[in-house]
């Protein structure tokens, strides 16, 4: 295999399923722990443990950072910037625009009572993917149509950024990816800063643009520049910036930070590269994190509706929002296929 090439051996897919299933465990165990009215110890205990690792092991970030590192490389591989936008849209919005379809049907099912016109800007809102919820669904018990999707114009943004700066972003050298880093850092702090203090407009603003996630992604595409450098490095030092990572956690220390405290914010992204070389090198098939990313909030609001998680032993409704989720989700990509397929032809692979 070309040395250039030898990034593509990694354990990525078993990685992006990890952080998908952070993701989803944090927000079902958060509602769990809100809304049940008698969770055992058992299972509260259970609900609080998962939520103290998806803390510590934000799935966001993780996504983010991979999402740098790998779509760098999609970039080098595209033939143009028109290819590599294309190809982004269509990873994206068709299985968005689907999921968009199906909550609007199970809400229409579930609760048409409170559907008003509202219902239309946030339908425009879900052909760009901006995450919003209309104000005629803001009772829902969870009080988000789909509080997950505000990642997903996040990734559009940096998409375009990187889209436009790549090019001269390879030309870098280490100290200059230093002091960007360093300076994205600084932009993540003074975000979690302006968020706590200013509150309201100014807080909901920043959370929807890129710039307070913007280091996590950089991180990965600094670490796919310079991969035949950093690599191995990563994959040597996994397990010891692990257990070192593990001591600073354990330490109930208040530190500043956007989404989460800064030393997360660069240490997690470090040991995601690490440990994706560090895994076993699977490559899976089919890919169905993604959809299991967009649809797990609806099985919640379902679940949430019905008062699922008092009604339902604790283990019986985490294995039917799990079971629901990437059922919903198999039948997503499935429908979906034929764009993938499309977009094979298109550009010939």
């Amino acid at each position: 295999m070309d040395r250039n090439e030898e990034y593509r051996e990694n354990g990525f897919d078993l990685l992006r399923y990890a952080a998908t299933l952070s993701v989803m465990m944090l927000h079902y165990s958060s509602f769990s722990m809100i809304l049940s009215d008698n969770l055992p110890v058992v299972g509260a205990a259970f609900m609080d443990k998962i939520r103290h690792v998806t803390q510590l092991f934000p799935g966001v970030v993780i996504l983010f950072v991979m999402s740098g590192f790998l779509v760098s490389a999609s970039f080098e591989r595209a033939k143009s910037r028109k290819e590599f936008f294309l190809k982004r849209a269509l990873r994206i919005y068709p299985e968005l625009w689907l999921c968009t379809i199906v909550n609007l049907a199970v809400i229409s099912v579930l609760v048409p009572e409170l559907l008003d016109g509202s219902i239309i800007p946030w339908l425009v809102t879900q052909i760009f993917g901006i995450a919003n919820t209309p104000a005629c669904l803001q009772s829902l018990p969870t009080g988000s149509v789909n509080g997950a999707l505000w990642t997903v114009f996040t990734e559009v943004q940096l998409y375009l950024v990187l889209g436009l700066l790549y090019p001269f972003l390879k030309k870098k050298r280490i100290r200059h990816w230093a002091a960007i880093l360093f300076v994205l850092a600084a932009l993540n702090l003074v975000c979690g800063a302006v968020a706590q203090s200013a509150g309201g407009v100014a807080a909901k603003l920043i959370e929807r643009l890129f710039i307070p996630y913007a280091l996590w992604f950089f991180i990965g595409v600094f670490c796919f520049q310079k991969r035949q450098a950093l690599l191995p490095v990563l994959k040597k030092v996994f397990l010891p910036l692990l257990v070192i990572y593990l001591m600073i956690g354990s330490v109930n220390a208040q530190l500043p930070g956007y989404y989460t405290n800064i030393v997360t914010s660069v240490m997690v992204p470090v040991l995601a590269i690490g440990c994706g070389y560090w895994l076993p090198k699977i490559r899976l098939k089919h890919d169905f994190s993604y959809g299991m990313f967009l649809y797990h909030w609806i099985v919640l609001n379902v679940m949430t509706h019905f008062d699922l998680q008092n009604r339902l032993p604790w283990y019986v409704g985490l294995f039917l929002f799990l079971s629901g989720t990437i059922a919903a989700a198999v039948m997503s990509w499935a429908v979906c296929g034929w764009c993938r397929r499309g977009v094979g032809k298109v550009f010939g692979r």
